[in-house]
């Protein structure tokens, strides 16, 4: 007998599975011997694609389920018209006085389901911006102990780092508290690098901030390379202290050569050669020059090793003059890439735009 489509699309929906046994995921045995029609093999395939889908939409949840909770308790307590309650509250905040009084008060008790959600948290965000930070703090314990979920959150995050950006250091003190032991992992999450970035810019000095920044630091040849691991360590070296970028420099004269071919690294180096010392600058350099002309002239014809030379040849002073003077003997074999043509063109060597036309000719 065969299932009925409105069942076989509920048995889909529901994930039952169809094994080997000659009997559909909903239990109706089929005839043994016979070839399954084309339209019952479809309907097996789109089931097989609709589980496999929710299994990778299952691993691949890092974060705990809560946001997805938060998100369904709204419309379980009836509160399925947030659109509409948000706009009144963003009303409110804005006209000030008694209205914005108003609105404060009705955020208690609502904390996390307003940071969880894509129109609540730009209503936390600006009471962050016109509320008295007095009034703020007496809200915030309603976010303890959620600080790991929000980092995750494409939502949340951003109200942490509104309240790092607007709060006292004392008042944003529990945000590095609950992500103390996981620096690594929140630098490497394409929204927990904003925290920690908004840490260094805000909160370097404080004392709590610190351990958790070395936190960092003692992976920066990781941070270095990694897609978002890189931010962290370029606000580092604009924002971070002396020896802390002294650590960042470590890390990079280890193997100045990697560093520069990487497609992160690259741009670490350009934060590099604006901020570090020139000492530390000049260490590095030597580095690139003692890896040999053949691999000096293979950077300088790369893409992202293109990026990293540029941006020291526009230094002052001898170290940049010493890259210089290595490049100038090897400038014909930068000719055959348009990397190395612009490094090229930024030292004045080879043939100029003449010689890009014959080449491209």
């Amino acid at each position: 007998m065969a299932v009925p489509e409105p069942a076989a699309r509920e048995a889909a929906s529901n994930g039952h599975k169809q094994d080997n046994s000659g009997e559909t995921s909903g239990g109706v045995p089929t005839q043994i011997g016979q070839k399954p029609k084309s339209s019952t093999l479809r309907r097996q395939r789109r089931k097989r694609a609709a589980r496999s889908a929710s299994e990778r939409t299952s691993s691949s949840e890092v974060c705990a389920p809560s946001v997805d909770s938060v998100q369904k308790s709204i419309k379980k307590n009836g509160c399925c018209d947030v659109s509409a309650k948000c706009a009144e509250l963003v009303a409110d905040l804005k006209a000030g006085g008694e209205a914005k009084q108003s609105a404060v008060v009705r955020l208690r008790g609502s904390m996390q389901t307003l940071a969880f959600d894509g129109e609540g948290c730009r209503v936390l965000q600006l009471a962050l911006q016109v509320t008295d930070w007095r009034l703020i703090a007496e809200l915030l314990p309603e976010l303890h102990g959620r600080v790991l979920d929000a980092v995750c959150s494409p939502h949340a995050n951003f109200v942490i780092q509104k309240i790092i950006e607007l709060m006292p250091t004392a008042q944003a003190a529990f945000i590095v508290e609950e992500i103390s032991g996981m620096a690594e992992e929140v630098a490497c999450h394409r929204f927990g690098c904003r925290i920690l970035c908004r840490l260094q810019e805000h909160c370097a000095s404080a004392t709590r901030s610190i351990p958790l920044l070395d936190e960092a630091l003692s992976k920066a040849d990781v941070l270095c390379k990694h897609a978002f691991g890189h931010y962290v360590i370029q606000s580092v070296l604009e924002h971070g202290t002396m020896r802390q970028r002294e650590q960042v420099m470590e890390a990079l004269c280890s193997d100045p050569l990697a560093f520069a071919s990487n497609r992160n690294g690259c741009f670490v180096i350009e934060a590099a050669m604006s901020y570090c010392s020139a000492a530390d600058q000049e260490l590095f350099i030597d580095g690139l020059i003692r890896g040999g002309s053949d691999k000096l002239a293979t950077l300088a014809r790369s893409q992202f090793g293109s990026i990293a030379m540029r941006s020291i040849l526009r230094l002052p002073g001898s170290a940049a003059l010493k890259l210089h003077n290595h490049l100038n003997d090897v400038s014909e074999r930068l000719e055959g890439t348009k990397f190395g043509r612009r490094v090229m063109e930024d030292l004045g060597l080879g043939r100029g735009g003449n010689g890009d036309q014959e080449l491209e000719a």
